[in-house]
Parts: C-alpha cells; structure tokens; sequence
C-alpha cells in the first residue's frame, strides 16, 4: 500500500482510495524520475499480486528499488476488518507464491527476512544497486476497526 521516495522525504500512498498493487508501480515511477536515490516500497502479498510483472520492468532498467512485501497469506486488511466486525473473516487466505524465488527468476535479488533482521536486510537492499525484494512473512493483528 505504501511507497516512501528516502527518509526524510516525500511518502506517496494509496491508502483509502482501493491502492491494491500501487505499491510496486508507483515506487518504479518515483525511481525513474530520480534514479540516484533508493525507493522503498511496501505492500502486502495480495497488493503484490497485482504488479509482479513489474519485476521485468525494474530489472530491465535496474531501477533501485526495494520492494518489502509483508506476506500473512491473503488480503489481511480485509481479514481485519472481518474478524474484528463479526468475528471471523472467510474468502481471505489466498495460496500465493514463493515471492523469493518469483523475484529471482527474473534476476531481481531476493531474501526472505524475519522481524530480527529486516533492518539489517533492508540496508543493505537500499544500499545495493538496482532492484531486490525482500519478503517477511508475518501475521499482522493491525487495529480494531472502530469505525465500522
């Protein structure tokens, strides 16, 4: 859902407005305008299933870009708000992919991280030339939705 340009700076989200897959595209768009300084995406796998093709195109151009995507198995946002509103959620665990090994075959670097070493992890992927993906699987509990 996010794309930070560097920290400090500017933060582009899609949040509220249905951002499934904005992470990725848009923090390609951000790299090619500036391409001397690392972009951090972050999304989730749901939201990554929607521009995974993009890998082609940061690796074609060896756009720095370093893609965090939090993998808990589905669309967690939507499993949220459904247990947290009625007590269970259905229809949102989905079968993805090995996001590692989905990056590595096109040639875009990959590491499956863990909460202890994602900052270790994550410098040295902002610090790395052209793209890479990190993937950290977690199962968020995120908020209760009090405004349902």
């Amino acid at each position: 859902y996010w794309a930070w340009a560097a920290w400090p700076g500017p933060m582009h989200s899609a949040q509220g407005a249905g951002g499934l897959g904005y992470a990725f595209p848009a923090a390609l768009g951000a790299a090619a305008a500036d391409p001397t300084r690392p972009v951090l995406a972050v999304s989730g796998d749901g939201g990554a299933m929607y521009s995974l093709a993009e890998l082609a195109t940061a690796r074609q151009y060896g756009l720095p870009v370093t893609w965090l995507i939090v993998d808990d198995g589905g669309y967690g946002i939507l499993r949220e708000y459904l247990t947290g509103a009625y007590g269970e959620s259905t229809g949102t665990d989905l079968p993805g992919p090995d996001f590692v090994a989905l990056a590595e075959s096109f040639g875009v670097p990959a590491v499956r991280t863990t909460p202890e070493s994602l900052r270790e992890d994550l410098a040295k992927a902002l610090g790395s030339p052209g793209p890479s993906v990190l993937v950290l699987p977690a199962r968020l509990r995120m908020f209760a939705p009090t405004h349902l």
